[in-house]
């Protein structure tokens, strides 16, 4: 595998005294064509660029998706079609960077080290995974004449997994994973029929779809969206989550968590050796909604619900660890916090749950 960051900084530095930019000039009109988002393909041996931009309520101006082909990408800016033909792309605003599965399946790290090269692109960009379909379908078949991909992607930036202010895993930090050996995790996102649509129409929308598991380069597994909550539990207990739950009378209850506190510790055997990691997540939660009458000051229902919520967070929790040992590497810093290395990396981790429900949101509770 290709170490990024040497590479980066010495392109970087090329590029910057060179005076060369990796999209072909135009010559400069009276407008720009802001690109708010870029997607990139691979079919046949050529590339596919996508780009999008957002729409312009102000000027009664939707949406502009754009699209070329060419062996590598700036041949392919070179091919793009529509209003940017006349304009000069700005790609200072790019917002996200989006691959296919097909294609990321294949190839990561190329796309990566396009934009840590980039002298125009952010490298604190979040790459995203679509699961199922193209960048190309994501960035060009989604929305409407009023909305469209940019406006999409915004959405699901600020409901991001954690919902707690930390930004989706950017092109950056991911290529340092990968040039380290390590494995990266990415945002992944589907497109789906919208409900907004006219009678008779469903048009595409994008929704979250989870995690993508980048290894050696290249995707090598998603993680389903009911544990992309688990996953920011294992890191840290962060984020705000809604859980449903049943409760001791089979009624459906929705359990909103609350960013808490993840407790590792090294196990050692009787003659010293490591023997396993034990993590301990305490979270913090509140009742929603109950589907009916609950008793929800009632203090033995409340435990109820505690423990059902640790069962429902241990279910997935373990799910997510059993991928990352499936997979044979560490995409969680669970062995890292217990400053673990080499072989003892492999020990097995003992989870636990407890929590604690503090309050609840429903009327009812007065």
């Amino acid at each position: 595998m290709k170490k990024l960051s040497c590479i980066t900084i010495v392109c970087a530095l090329a590029l910057v005294l060179s005076g060369c930019a990796l999209f072909p000039s135009r010559p400069r009109g009276e407008e720009l064509a802001v690109v708010q988002a870029m997607g990139l393909d691979g079919a046949g041996g050529e590339l596919r660029l996508s780009l999008v931009t957002a729409a312009d309520s102000s000027r009664g101006e939707g949406p502009v998706r754009m699209r070329g082909t060419g062996a590598t990408i700036p041949a392919a800016a070179a091919r793009i079609d529509g209003r940017a033909a006349e304009e000069e792309l700005f790609l200072a605003h790019t917002a996200a960077l989006l691959l296919g599965e097909e294609s990321a399946r294949k190839d990561v790290e190329s796309a990566l080290r396009y934009v840590c090269r980039s002298r125009e692109i952010r490298m604190d960009v979040p790459l995203l995974i679509v699961r199922g379909a193209s960048a190309e379908t994501a960035l060009l078949e989604t929305g409407d004449e009023r909305v469209g991909a940019a406006e999409l992607l915004g959405a699901l930036a600020a409901s991001a997994p954690t919902r707690d202010g930390e930004p989706l895993p950017s092109v950056g930090l991911i290529a340092g994973r990968l040039a380290e050996g390590k494995c990266a995790l990415a945002a992944a996102l589907a497109c789906v029929p919208s409900s907004e649509g006219a009678e008779g129409e469903s048009p595409l929308t994008l929704s979250p779809a989870g995690y993508a598991v980048l290894r050696n380069g290249a995707l090598a597994a998603f993680i389903e969206p009911e544990e992309a909550a688990a996953v920011d539990l294992l890191r840290g207990a962060k984020g705000v989550h809604d859980f449903v739950v049943s409760d001791p009378d089979g009624r459906l209850v929705t359990l909103q968590t609350a960013p808490g506190s993840a407790e590792t510790r090294l196990v050692r055997g009787e003659d010293g050796a490591p023997e396993a990691i034990e993590l301990t997540l305490r979270v913090p939660a509140s009742v929603v909604a109950v589907d009916g009458a609950g008793e929800l000051s009632d203090e033995a229902y409340a435990d109820a619900l505690a423990a059902a919520l640790e069962r429902e967070i241990l279910r997935r929790a373990l799910s997510v660890l059993q991928l990352e040992r499936s997979l044979g590497a560490e995409f969680l810093p669970l062995r890292g916090i217990a400053g673990l290395r080499g072989a003892a990396a492999e020990l097995p981790v003992r989870l636990s749950v407890s929590v604690r429900i503090s309050h609840t949101g429903d009327m009812r509770d007065g």
